[in-house]
């Protein structure tokens, strides 16, 4: 494909495996007038082509204000180096998941399972507590923290013209030691998922699953695949 996928007026898929590097989780560009935020940026290798993707809905220097995070696994932040590089964008995580990003630690990124090199980034905007704002133009960003996949686990979104947009990278797991997941912690913010009654999520490997029962049907069967007393 060589344009970005347009998944809602303004916001773009423009990495993913059928967009991009087969390594990469989904990544998300939105507009709002001149300002651009990304979600995440893939696993690095295909930055170039990520970079082409955004250019082509008016992705440069002046226009992107934040990179967000949403955990800090290598799929999702191995191209961050690259922008900080070419742009000077804000960089925000939740402080949990800041060190593994900021040490570019093998483990706690993934980096090690991927076969990847990671470099160090700094955070300049570490995320505290439950709920952050970031507004972009006109749109507020709401980031939500949903510890379980990692310590710093977070989701975002937006309402436009009547939907709302969550963007819940990795709603499925995996869940593993090395990760300090907690599938207690996940329980609960899947459960506060269903509470914001989505009607497009945007996940990091299952693609857009779009209507609010879709949707809340796509958390509970995983919901239910890792029930109480595990």
């Amino acid at each position: 494909m060589s344009t970005p996928l347009e998944i809602g007026p303004g916001i773009y898929m423009v990495a993913g495996p059928d967009l991009t590097d087969p390594r990469d989780a989904m990544a998300y560009l939105v507009q709002d007038k001149d300002q651009l935020a990304l979600i995440d940026v893939g696993a690095g290798p295909s930055y170039p082509r990520i970079l082409e993707l955004g250019q082509a809905v008016g992705l440069n220097a002046e226009r992107l204000v934040y990179i967000i995070a949403t955990h800090a696994h290598i799929d999702h932040i191995g191209a961050l180096a690259d922008f900080v590089r070419d742009f000077s964008p804000t960089i925000v995580a939740h402080q949990e998941d800041a060190p593994a990003i900021e040490q570019a630690d093998p483990t706690s990124t993934a980096a090690r399972w991927y076969g990847l090199d990671l470099t160090p980034v700094t955070v300049t905007h570490k995320l505290t507590g439950r709920i952050n704002h970031l507004d972009l133009g006109q749109t507020e960003l709401v980031c939500l923290h949903t510890p379980g996949h990692t310590p710093g686990s977070l989701v975002v979104y937006l309402d436009r013209q009547g939907s709302r947009y969550l963007f819940g990278q990795d709603i499925h797991g995996p869940f593993d030691p090395a990760f300090k997941s907690d599938l207690k912690a996940w329980r609960e913010s899947m459960r506060a998922l269903l509470d914001l009654k989505a009607d497009v999520l945007a996940e990091g490997h299952y693609g857009v699953i779009r209507g609010r029962k879709e949707v809340a049907g796509f958390i509970r069967n995983f919901l239910n695949q890792f029930p109480e007393g595990d």
